[in-house]
């Protein structure tokens, strides 16, 4: 039996690598803020006492706003 070919094994490889699975639908939208390196430290330091991400923190400062002004919802998942 002849061995096979470097591009005959590659190309067999290849083959065989399955699509990788769709991601699922995100449908909220990403955004950009300015923020301070010394705004973002402090940011930082307290998610990281919170034990949570600085998005996450973010967030909840919004959800908390939009409850002041009578649209009380989720933001976070």
């Amino acid at each position: 039996m002849k061995k096979p070919t470097f591009t005959a094994a590659l190309a067999k490889e290849q083959d065989a690598v399955p699509d990788p699975p769709a991601k699922p639908k995100d449908d909220r939208i990403n955004t950009t803020l300015r923020i301070s390196p010394e705004g973002l430290e402090a940011l930082k330091n307290v998610a990281a006492a919170k034990r949570i991400r600085v998005n996450d923190l973010l967030l909840e400062g919004a959800e908390y706003v939009l409850s002041l002004n009578g649209r009380k919802m989720q933001l976070r998942k």
